[in-house]
C-alpha cells in the first residue's frame, strides 16, 4: 500500500502514468455521465409532456431532479477527492499528481 509521505519513492514514471490514466477517467467521469443524466431525464419528461397525462408529468418531473442532483454530485466527486488529495498529501505527492497533468493517452501508448 502506498503512502502519501513516500511520494518520492514512488513518483516513478509508471505512476505518473497510472495517476494520467486516473486523472484522464476522473475527467471523462466528470463530464459524460452528468450529460447523459440530464439528457435521459429530459427525454423521459418529454415523453410525459407528449402523452399529456399530469400524473406521469410529475412523476418525470421528480425523476428529473433526482438525475439532475445526481448528475451534480457525480461531478463534484472528482473536484473533491483532488481538494481531498491536496489538503492529505505532501508536495511530492502533489508535483507528482501535477505532473500526470501533462500526460495524454496517447503519449502513454507511444511510450510503451
Amino acid at each position: 500500500m502506498f503512502i502519501l509521505e513516500e511520494a518520492s519513492k514512488i513518483c516513478t514514471d509508471e505512476m505518473a502514468n497510472i495517476l494520467a490514466i486516473v486523472r484522464f477517467a476522473l475527467s471523462v467521469v466528470q463530464w459524460v455521465v452528468p450529460i447523459i443524466l440530464i439528457v435521459l431525464g429530459s427525454i423521459d419528461l418529454v415523453r410525459a409532456v407528449v402523452a399529456g397525462k399530469d400524473e406521469e408529468i410529475k412523476k418525470h418531473q421528480t425523476t428529473l431532479l433526482k438525475r439532475v442532483i445526481a448528475a451534480v454530485i457525480v461531478f463534484l466527486v472528482p473536484l473533491l477527492v483532488t481538494l481531498i488529495m491536496g489538503l492529505l498529501g505532501t508536495d511530492d505527492w502533489k508535483n507528482c499528481w501535477e505532473d500526470a497533468k501533462g500526460k495524454t493517452i496517447s503519449n502513454i501508448i507511444d511510450s510503451y
